[in-house]
């Protein structure tokens, strides 16, 4: 999946007396607050928040000024930050495993304070180059909710499919999305509705909000970071039950614990190979590489659960969805839409 930058995160800066595997990040390396003067203070002038009145210069360079010191912080604070994760990674020691993860909740939550009042002047300085009057904004805001809506409703009636790629998963899907599209069923499915240089990540999200998704279940796809990422988004949004309907292949292994416990191990040797092959590499080097770890750790604590959920479930054979047209599968995803 594609990894995501934020565009105010530059990552060419030193933070003096940063420690990796011998002790925790100076936090008072970077004192964000005492640049450029006291950024933690932004006068946000009422006069750009009517959206009537043009800001005064002298206001206006105020805001220019506070705006480049919250950059200069941000900067500097998002740099923290990628130190401390790069560290956690990085160290074997648990009880300082424990205090990075502590000391990096707190950085974390100041480089979101920081981002979140950098926009607020950016917001204000856009509002005083493109004054609007009160009854504009209001019909503007209301034309949004109205799009809003629309697109909810749009969403409530959409039918995904999660599937791996290649082999007999995706001749499998291939006979599924031609039957259903014969009844009249709408399948949004990837390989046709994502289109060229589509966000993979954006896109398998959507999944995970589905109101319908048919998993179509294989081996290869419980050891997929892309399926997996899809699955547990449809856990992580609740009413998994009831808007997941999966499609359990021959090849998948989950009736028995023991079979389910080697999707464990597989996941942890994904996380360990991960994880060494990291610390071979500079930690200037590394921006993205902890989000996929992330994802793998949260893949390792989540599968035992799902897996289970899964062989609870009576999803019928391959074969009696195949022969019947997928005739149930299709009675259950009208009654869903019903609701």
């Amino acid at each position: 999946m594609p990894d995501s930058q934020d565009p105010k995160q530059v990552n060419n800066n030193d933070l003096r007396n940063s420690q990796f595997g011998g002790g925790l990040i100076n936090a008072g390396t970077v004192n964000a607050g005492q640049i450029g003067g006291d950024i933690y203070n932004i006068h946000l002038s009422e006069e750009a928040g009517s959206g009537n009145s043009v800001q005064s210069q002298s206001q206006r360079q105020r805001s220019l000024s506070e705006k480049d010191s919250l950059e200069k912080a941000y900067t500097l604070q998002s740099q923290k930050v990628a130190n401390l994760r790069t560290a956690l990674v990085i160290e074997t020691d648990v009880s300082r495993k424990f205090q990075y993860e502590h000391q990096l909740q707190v950085e974390e939550t100041t480089l979101n304070e920081l981002g979140d009042k950098l926009d607020a002047i950016e917001q204000q300085l856009q509002a005083s180059n493109f004054p609007q009057s009160k009854k504009e904004e209001k019909q503007e805001q209301l034309q949004k909710e109205l799009e809003q809506e629309r697109g909810k409703l749009k969403d409530e009636k959409e039918i995904f499919i999660s599937y791996a790629w290649g082999g007999d998963s995706e001749t499998y899907v291939d006979r599924l999305d031609a039957v259903l599209q014969s009844k009249g069923i709408a399948i949004i499915r990837d390989k046709r509705d994502l289109g060229y240089k589509g966000l993979i990540k954006a896109f398998m999200e959507k999944i995970g909000h589905g109101k319908c998704v048919i998993a179509v279940i294989s081996d290869k796809y419980l050891k997929s970071p892309n399926c997996m990422f899809e699955l547990v988004q449809i856990a992580k949004n609740g009413d998994f039950y009831d808007r997941i309907f999966p499609i359990v292949l021959p090849d998948v292994q989950i009736y028995k614990p023991i079979e389910r416990i080697k999707y464990i191990k597989y996941w942890e040797e994904q996380i360990k190979e991960l994880d060494e092959a990291m610390k071979g590499v500079s930690a200037a080097n590394l921006q993205g590489f902890r989000e996929e770890i992330d994802l793998y750790t949260e893949i390792r604590h989540t599968i035992a659960e799902l897996t289970n959920l899964l062989k609870d479930m009576n999803t019928l054979t391959p074969d009696i969805h195949n022969e019947s047209d997928f005739h149930e599968l299709s009675k259950a995803i009208a009654q869903r839409l019903d609701e």
